[in-house]
């Protein structure tokens, strides 16, 4: 009997309890990164004036975060490649919750949170690039994106969290309230030592067949016998021909090239590289950029400090339906790039209408709108960039993608900061997440894989070996 293919196995199980764990497991992972990447926008209304910051420097409060994230984010894809998801996961929650530990406990002043953010970020970088890899790696074909756009929703929890925080517990106890709840991450790290498992498919490549099976066996029980009998089809090591479109889909195992972290650059994926980084530089500019001064231009607008606050709530307290949705549009109708390309187009609309209407109540449908559809395209941007490269660098190209798109996370702040201090208005700042969200319709359609149903893929095509 010929030995099963791992990927061909993980897309055709069925939705068990297991997934349900795994996804549960990088939600809360997922949370606690959204939450401490957020927290520090709703830092600024407390020390802009006693630190005597200007606009930049106080949208530069959470870009310095973003520079460790970066450097996170490109370092952690090899390092997952090379050691494991497992424990390079475990040590990104353990620095991260310890890295906010001590910004509440040490920063006093604008340099040494500045320097204690950027450490914590170093941190929050393995997360979210890491947990999206993984949970794509497990999830079956047929509803891929819906459930690791769910797993990506946490991060839209933990900026929630972060405005409730701030709401409730910075009026009493500072700001530095926000980050002691932070370090949970430290916590939760420790917890995964005991119940997060390592991805199969990276077992089996790594010869690890053994333990790959006792995995799998929790996958597809029905299958338990027959995988400890036979195990798994070691990966080809040749590199074939370039791929069709089609073939570029994260369930190609042909064309795996080992240690190969260039493979992103390379033909035939090279095209749809540039558009992912191009898409979530434009993307996370948006993001950050919404996320770090929307509080504090509706509070300018008008409204109060709880309200003001909770914009910041309404910009993130839809994105995972938006993400899900987008999803789910994406595995039944349009495929991947329509949907990308659509929800970006509206998402720039939504955020337009804050220019053209100064009302409280429709600029706070707006702030949602455009928190469903960009933050929710964020999601849906990750997973298909997971879902692009084969397994020896499907950590690698995420992190690439995030690391990359973290130029536009940290210019987003600190350019609507330079923005708003020349305009001295608050439209600025709207008008120009407006076009750099558009921009991504046009990015995004050079995003490879065709504009057809993703929930029934078919087998990857096989080389013949000559």
């Amino acid at each position: 009997m010929p030995e099963p293919d791992i990927r061909e196995e993980l897309d055709g199980a069925t939705l068990r309890p297991f997934h349900v764990l795994l996804v549960a497991l990088v939600f809360l992972a997922i949370t606690f990164d959204g939450y401490d990447i957020v927290a520090p926008s709703y830092v600024i209304h407390f020390v802009a004036v006693p630190w005597h910051l200007s606009p930049s420097e106080s949208g530069f409060l959470v870009s310095a975060g973003l520079i460790g994230v970066m450097a996170g984010s490109l370092a952690q894809g090899v390092a997952a490649d090379r050691l494991g998801r497992r424990p390079v996961m475990i040590a990104g929650l353990v620095f991260s919750g310890a890295g906010s530990l001590a910004t509440a406990l040490a920063a006093n002043s604008y340099g040494s949170f500045i320097v204690l953010r950027m450490i914590t970020g170093l941190g929050l970088g393995v997360i979210m690039p890491l947990g999206t890899a993984y949970i794509n790696e497990y999830l079956p074909g047929r509803s891929r994106y819906r459930l690791a756009s769910l797993a990506a929703a946490g991060f839209s929890l933990g900026a929630v969290l972060a405005s409730v925080v701030g709401i409730l517990l910075t009026p009493r106890y500072g700001w530095q309230a926000l980050f002691t709840v932070g370090a949970g991450a430290a916590v939760v790290g420790l917890v995964f030592i005991a119940v997060f498992p390592e991805s199969a498919e990276f077992l089996v490549a790594r010869g690890r067949v053994a333990e790959a099976a006792a995995i799998m066996a929790r996958v597809r029980p029905e299958r338990a016998q027959l995988y400890a009998e036979s195990g798994f089809a070691a990966p080809p090591t040749r590199r074939p021909p370039p791929p069709s479109t089609d073939a570029l889909r994260a369930t190609d195992t042909s064309v795996q090239s080992g240690r190969d972290w260039l493979l992103p650059l390379r033909k035939p994926y090279r095209v749809t590289t540039i558009a992912l980084w191009l898409s979530a530089l434009f993307l996370l500019f948006d993001n950050y950029g919404l996320t770090a001064w929307t509080p504090a231009l509706m509070v300018q607008r008008g409204a109060g400090f709880a309200l003001g606050f909770g914009f910041g709530a309404a910009l993130h307290s839809l994105p995972f339906v938006g993400g899900i949705l987008c999803g789910y549009v994406a595995d039944r109708w349009l495929g991947r790039r329509v949907s990308l390309v659509l929800w970006c187009g509206l998402g720039a609309v939504a955020v337009a209408f804050v220019v053209l209407v100064h009302d409280p109540i429709a600029d706070v449908a707006a702030i949602a709108a455009a928190g469903f559809f960009l933050i929710g395209g964020q999601f849906m941007l990750n997973n298909v960039c997971a879902m692009t490269y084969p397994v020896h660098a499907r950590s690698t190209g995420l992190g690439y993608l995030l690391g990359v798109g973290r130029v536009g996370a940290i210019l987003g702040p600190y350019l609507g900061g330079v923005v708003l201090g020349a305009s001295g208005g608050t439209d600025g700042l709207f008008v120009l997440t407006a076009v750099t969200g558009a921009m991504v319709m046009i990015t995004g359609a050079f995003i490879g894989g065709s504009a057809r149903r993703a929930a029934s893929p078919r087998p990857a095509p096989r080389v013949r070996q000559r």
